[in-house]
């Protein structure tokens, strides 16, 4: 037994975190291999496990331990100390009835939300969802917050945002995407991705993207892939880090990129300092920097020419008669398709903000009750129909795409559209440093670019909080700029608006 304060920490921190994989590793299964009938005990189990970390964190022995630490300034236990007190302030805020409450009910909700979107029927997941935000109010008021409830939920994925900062951003964001759709609308050369609609098998397309994420830096010897109703990353620890993704035969391109976005997630948790396992600093930042990562890889790399001009050939061997007509360049173009879609996962670079601001304001209304859960299907039909020009047939295909409600993940979503601009702010930067990044992608060649990330983001894990991340690597503060200049160039390429 340590005698040391700080060493006493530590081991009160690796419980804590050995206790999370375990719940992480529940739920995992829970998603992936988990009969239907286990739902109940499983929600008692994870359930259970939640309330032990709780209350390891709000223990008074814990708050006298951490009167006692004492860390000099520099050492790396000092940002440990520092995401420890963090997350304990956050734990004692909340009484253990709640935490068992809302875990129980998050594990009921996923399971329900599952059923739900396979019989694309809302009303299947609308009472197990009413009880979840009735939840996250409380959960909000349990926090505290300044003006606006719904900051205290997005405080909890992405430090010091708020919905009084985001909604400048997304303004600008919306304006920027309605310039550039009249812009693709004025081309007279569009590319057609009728061609991703038919069919390519299920074990091709599961073997080639399994090939692409292996050559991008994927460890599979810390990782491994299985399918899910909704793809997703969780990490057990820097050498166990799971993805998962889904196959449509009938698109090619969701199986492929989804698993690249979660391998872009995989990578960042394989890639976290050691000396931080089994401590609170193992693990993404925030949900907007770990969004970056895999986006990155998903769009910025594996939607570039060069890339194609790689993996093109291999993807042709494995679909000829599918392929037989095409070259890396259409479809290059092919994949940087931009139209409204109804599916946020599968909506390209340029729409997919929108899909993100249309959940943000229906959560900002749910948590602040203007709006109600039953009141929900409408509210999404005519945003949808006002940001997107779309509008969905049946539930599966609109409010019940998503996962995130169904665990109470309130507040998760502008993480995404952080995540896009903070890529694109650290993808110039790479290239100021790497001018040959891109050269490099062609030829196959990735591992500088997976290092440039390992040795600037992945490897500080929560050690630097997102705000001094950025502006250590990119020398200035979040900014949407990056981005819109990206995509534009981009479509002025796909588009041949040149």
């Amino acid at each position: 037994m340590a005698n040391d304060p700080i060493d006493q920490l530590l081991e009160r921190a690796n419980t804590i975190e050995d206790l999370s994989a375990a719940s992480a590793l529940l739920g995992w299964d829970q998603e992936t291999y988990m009969p239907d009938g286990a739902a109940e005990a499983r929600s008692h189990q994870i359930s259970t496990v939640s309330a032990m970390v709780h209350e390891l964190y709000v223990s008074d022995e814990t708050g006298e331990l951490l009167e006692k630490v004492s860390v000099d300034d520099g050492d790396w236990r000092a940002d440990f100390v520092r995401e420890f007190t963090r997350i304990r302030d956050l734990s004692t805020k909340l009484p253990i009835e709640f935490v068992r409450e809302m875990s129980k009910a998050r594990s009921i909700g996923q399971t329900s939300w599952r059923k739900a979107r396979e019989a694309s029927d809302f009303s299947l997941f609308r009472k197990e969802l009413e009880h979840i935000v009735e939840l996250k109010r409380r959960h909000a008021e349990y926090l505290g917050y300044r003006e606006n409830p719904y900051d205290a939920l997005l405080d909890l994925y992405e430090p010091g945002v708020t919905a009084g900062t985001l909604r400048p951003v997304f303004e600008r964001l919306k304006e920027g995407t309605r310039r550039l759709l009249e812009m693709i609308e004025g081309s007279n050369d569009k590319p057609d991705d009728s061609l991703f609609y038919s069919g390519f098998s299920r074990d091709g397309q599961i073997e080639f993207s399994r090939e692409i994420v292996t050559a991008l830096g994927f460890d599979f010897e810390t990782g491994r892939v299985d399918l899910s109703a909704h793809p997703f990353c969780t990490s057990f620890a820097t050498s166990d880090v799971r993805l998962t993704t889904r196959v449509y035969e009938h698109d090619l391109r969701s199986c492929l990129f989804g698993l690249i976005h979660e391998a872009g997630h995989g990578m960042y948790e394989q890639g976290i300092d050691e000396r931080y396992r089994r401590t609170p600093l193992a693990s993404g930042t925030s949900m907007g920097i770990h969004e970056s990562q895999s986006l990155f890889w998903e769009n910025t790399i594996a939607r570039s020419p060069e890339f194609w001009r790689w993996a093109f050939p291999k993807l042709q061997k494995t679909f000829p008669d599918q392929l037989a007509a095409e070259d890396a360049e259409s479809f290059y173009r092919k994949v940087n398709a931009m139209k409204p879609s109804l599916n946020r996962v599968e909506s390209d670079e340029l729409t997919y903000n929108l899909h993100i601001v249309l959940r943000f304001e229906i959560e900002d209304d749910l948590i602040n009750g203007r709006l109600e859960v039953g009141d929900i299907p409408r509210a999404w039909e005519d945003k949808m129909r006002e940001y997107l020009g779309v509008v969905p047939s049946n539930d599966a295909e609109g409010l019940l795409q998503d996962v995130h409600w169904s665990f109470g993940g309130h507040g998760y979503f502008p993480s995404y559209t952080l995540g896009k601009l903070y890529a694109a702010m650290f993808n110039a930067t790479m290239l100021e440093q790497i001018p040959d990044r891109d050269a490099q992608v062609e030829k196959g060649e990735f591992q500088p670019t997976l290092t440039w990330l390992r040795e600037n983001i992945h490897r500080w894990g929560k050690a630097k909080t997102p705000t001094q991340l950025v502006n250590d690597v990119c020398g200035e503060d979040l900014t949407e700029a990056p981005f819109l200049d990206y995509i534009e160039s981009k479509i002025v390429d796909v588009y041949r608006l040149g």
